[in-house]
């Protein structure tokens, strides 16, 4: 969680990494990149499994087929369709890139070479994500190419970076970062309202959710059986904690991390009740 801050228990001097004394986000930083590598490992070991299926020669929506006919009706494609399936479409080249994804995970996950993985995760998940189509344009693809962008600046620049020697994190990448669970949250909120969905805004949204979102479980059935009271009171704490509380971000540190908690249980109940994949560990993570 990128609210997380680190003092160093030992004054000293002035090092390449600022002041030991004061808050370096060393400690956060570290966490960050490491979860995000999961994420990263989930979304490409769950997109291997079914790529030839989805997007291979003879899958639903073939990535060849899909160029080949962009090629013909786009003006500039390769700038409009940005992606290395350009060079190749064919079924090795997805493979390869699914299993170049996971091997970057792993590095990103060990802490080795981050930049360099970021990297390499954020080319081949974009080149992955626009020949897969319908596949992978939901939201959290676009957040997960999102974030990895910006923690490109955030990441350590040596290949194997060790606290002793390792850089401060840059403020502003750590606002860049900020900013985006910001837009997540406040946006998630503000959509809800702004949708002409009146559901929300009698509070009876919560009613027939657990039986309608994607995939419900155990949990959920047990959900939709509670009181409608209890229905209202979470629409009324899922809308304060999307629109009030990602203000908070900013606050001073006691109270950043009360939000911090606040955001992470509003996902930890999600990924608990339903299935939306990795998005909600991804939100967990900035």
């Amino acid at each position: 969680m990128i609210a997380i801050q680190e003092r160093s228990q030992s004054a000293g001097p002035i090092t390449t990494s600022g002041d030991a004394s004061s808050p370096g986000f060393f400690l956060s930083r570290w966490l960050f990149l490491r979860l995000l590598g999961v994420v990263h490992l989930i979304a490409f070991c769950s997109l291997w499994a079914q790529i030839h299926g989805l997007v291979g020669s003879h899958g639903i929506l073939p990535a060849d087929e899909f160029l080949a006919r962009a090629k013909d009706q786009l003006a500039d494609p390769c700038w409009r369709l940005p992606t290395v399936c350009w060079v190749n479409a064919s079924d090795a080249m997805l493979h390869g890139l699914c299993a170049t994804g996971v091997l970057a995970s792993l590095l990103l996950v060990v802490g080795i070479a981050p930049m360099v993985s970021l990297f390499v995760l954020w080319v081949t998940y974009l080149s992955l994500s626009v020949v897969g189509q319908a596949f992978l344009g939901f939201q959290w693809d676009t957040l997960l190419l999102e974030t990895t962008f910006f923690a490109m600046f955030y990441a350590p620049r040596s290949l194997w970076p060790r606290r002793a020697s390792e850089q401060r994190p840059s403020p502003v990448a750590r606002y860049l970062m900020w900013w985006l669970l910001f837009k997540l949250m406040f946006l998630s909120g503000a959509t809800k309202l702004l949708s002409g969905d009146e559901t929300w805004r009698n509070l009876t949204a919560m009613n027939f959710h657990y039986r309608t979102q994607p995939i419900p479980n155990g949990m959920s059935w047990s959900m939709d059986h509670l009181p409608e009271w209890w229905h209202h009171f979470e629409v009324v704490a899922m809308l304060v904690i999307e629109l009030i509380v990602p203000l908070l971000i900013v606050a001073p540190r006691t109270v950043r991390h009360i939000a911090s908690l606040l955001m992470v249980l509003l996902q930890v109940g999600i990924e608990a009740t339903g299935n939306y994949g990795f998005f909600n560990l991804l939100t967990i993570t900035l």
